[in-house]
């Protein structure tokens, strides 16, 4: 599909009124300037969900749901991106244009939806095979042994691949073309020394992989007889990443649950075997380690993540590598913890043993990150003599250094590991000061441009969207860690973002100082990449600005910042005020910071530069101090 033009999308979200939108769903009632309404997103009583006219968003103040019409249609309906356009557009009366592919777009797509067809086809080849092949009872007999019902195995569409090495490329009748394909997916093999071509799985129970869209793009299966390996999966290809896909993620969509909570397990069966006992919210990493990847996109859905593996050495090993990975991406608000199960037991047999209700009991139970963290560092032990709380207490530094930076977690982390090592927070600091590898000083941007934490060049804003319909192309960018805006003060960059929101026109009419980059502000990225954008689109009406801006800065913060009670009230005489207000503070940051380097090379100071900046400040702080 080609990519929708950015201009009409605008006018599709000016042309929507996203309260009457969304009150075609969920009954809405009117409350303030806003309207609210018990969150569709997650089960509450006391409604937390609201819907600003004025802004044309929504937000849910329980689990942080929010957004515009666009992304409401999205996790409201499920349906992907150019859907959701498609069904405000009919609303607004308009026809969708698309723009033309490269040919590089057109030739990516192409392969792909020749390859997602070739999947669809074994896919109901397999199922096909689990229902009605001679060889098919050991497969049944095993599911059965499993106590997996057949509409569960329906619902995962578990398929069985029979025994031999060329039915699946008899049943496919291949010509030289698709053969190629079938190969590139991952569904036949060519031996390199005779060239002769056969089917990847064979006797063994198939597990579909589909990603969000409910594409079928690769497989997993368990082998029935004896032999290696037991369980087997699709290599990576066009549309297969196992380093980012989740085997039953879209299963646990399509399931509708609320859960604020996700459990990362190992198996097939494992998931299947949890869901079977109302437990919907479980996924399985593929043949890999979880990754970052992995993390980020769960964390994107829930607020905390459980990982539950096999009792067993591997178990706990995997359980490590999971800390290590989740460590980077752990923001305020979120959480992980570690449920390790009896030796010998998995997820699989354990909820069979306890049932739905004993094995949320043990998740209760489950050993939060921090626990986990130190525990397996001091390797159970007592730290009962100087050299061991040494040890432990680089070993555990060399761990604080991959949690985000500045966030409350790694502060009270830091506090928790002085008072196991017997350090000060200070010697702690020191510690991990020593160990932060240096760093190689990159040129200063330009005030034009974003620093670092942000892409020098940003993508379109309206893409296709990606494979679960939910996630921009490029990793969302970071700045400092989010954090909710309610009680504590805006910092200064927040400041102007929110004026500038509020009134556009600030652009033009008082730019902000080109030594900005400079400094060493929090959210300072997220500023000048909003300032930018404002720059770049200076008739855009304020409601699909904000809309846009939202989308571009995924994660949350944007969006609860223009849903503070500061905004509410702010209307454009305010917020010329606040704008002004924040670009002298920024201003007077900015001559202070070039005073300070003009000091530190006082062999050659510039008594008269010195000077004309003192005067400046002096004007700055009398205007701060000059009455409305």
């Amino acid at each position: 599909m080609a990519r929708i033009p950015d201009n009409f999308i605008d006018e599709v979200l000016q042309r929507t009124d996203i309260v009457e939108l969304i009150n075609s769903r969920v009954p809405l009632k009117k409350s303030g300037r806003n309207y609210t309404a018990c969150c569709p997103f997650h089960d509450e009583k006391t409604p937390s969900f609201s819907v600003s006219m004025d802004k044309q968003f929504y937000h849910c103040f329980g689990c942080q749901a929010g957004g515009n019409a666009i992304t409401f249609l999205m996790e409201y309906d499920g349906i992907h991106f150019p859907e959701a356009i498609e069904v405000l557009a009919q609303q607004a009366g308009l026809q969708v244009p698309k723009q033309e592919e490269t040919p590089a777009q057109k030739e990516r797509r192409e392969q792909a939806s020749t390859l997602v067809a070739l999947m669809e086809r074994a896919d109901l080849f397999y199922r096909q095979q689990l229902k009605s092949a001679a060889e098919r009872q050991p497969a049944v007999n095993y599911l059965k042994g499993r106590h997996i019902t057949g509409a569960t195995a329906l619902r995962f569409g578990v398929g069985y691949a029979p025994p031999g090495y060329d039915n699946l490329m008899s049943h496919l009748s291949l010509n030289e073309q698709s053969l190629a394909n079938a190969i590139t997916a991952g569904l036949l093999v060519r031996r390199e020394d005779s060239g002769r071509v056969y089917d990847k799985f064979r006797d063994r129970i198939m597990f579909p992989i589909r990603n969000a869209k409910g594409e079928t793009i690769a497989f997993g299966g368990r082998l029935l007889g004896d032999g290696r390996p037991k369980y087997l999966n699709s290599p990576e290809t066009p549309l297969f990443n196992k380093s980012r896909e989740l085997y039953g993620l879209w299963e646990w969509r399509q399931s509708r649950d609320n859960s604020n909570r996700v459990y990362v397990v190992e198996g097939y069966m494992d998931v299947i075997a949890m869901a079977q006992h109302d437990i919907p919210n479980v996924v399985a990493t593929l043949g890999t380690a979880t990754t970052e990847q992995h993390l980020v996109r769960l964390f994107r859905l829930v607020d905390e993540i459980v990982f539950c593996f096999d009792g067993d050495r591997a178990g706990r090993d995997a359980a490590w590598r999971a800390l290590e990975n989740t460590l980077p991406v752990l923001e305020d608000g979120k959480s992980a913890s570690f449920l390790f199960l009896a030796e010998g037991e998995d997820p699989d047999t354990t909820v069979h043993k306890e049932g739905r209700e004993g094995f949320l009991a043990l998740t209760d139970d489950a050993m939060p990150l921090s626990q986990f963290l130190f525990h397996h560092l001091s390797d159970g032990h007592q730290l009962d003599t100087i050299e061991k709380r040494s040890a432990f207490a680089r070993k555990a530094v060399q761990q604080l250094l991959r949690v985000q930076p500045g966030s409350s977690y790694v502060k009270l982390l830091r506090r928790e590991l002085a008072s196991l090592s017997q350090h000060t927070e200070d010697e702690i600091d020191q510690l991990m000061q020593q160990h932060t590898p240096a760093a190689p000083t990159p040129p200063p941007p330009s005030a034009a441009q974003a620093p670092s934490s942000f892409p020098e060049e940003e993508p379109p804003f309206y893409q296709p969207p990606s494979d679960d319909g939910y996630e921009p192309h490029y990793d969302a960018p970071r700045t400092s860690t989010p954090t909710p805006i309610s009680g504590r003060a805006l910092t200064l960059a927040e400041q102007l973002i929110l004026a500038l929101v509020t009134d556009p026109q600030h652009v033009q009419q008082m730019p902000l100082p080109e030594e900005l980059s400079k400094l060493d502000l929090p959210y300072l990225g997220m500023l000048i990449s909003v300032y930018n954008e404002l720059k770049n689109n200076p008739h855009m009406s304020k409601v699909a600005l904000q809309a846009r801006l939202v989308m571009k800065h995924p994660g949350g913060h944007l969006e609860r910042l223009l849903n503070t009670t500061i905004a509410e009230a702010m209307d454009d005489t305010v917020g010329k005020r606040y704008w002004q207000d924040a670009l002298l503070q920024l201003q007077a940051l900015v001559l202070n910071n070039t005073m300070e380097e003009m000091l530190d090379n006082a062999s050659n100071l510039d008594a008269k530069k010195l000077s004309t900046i003192l005067k400046q400040l002096s004007e700055i702080k009398a205007k701060l101090n000059a009455p409305l």
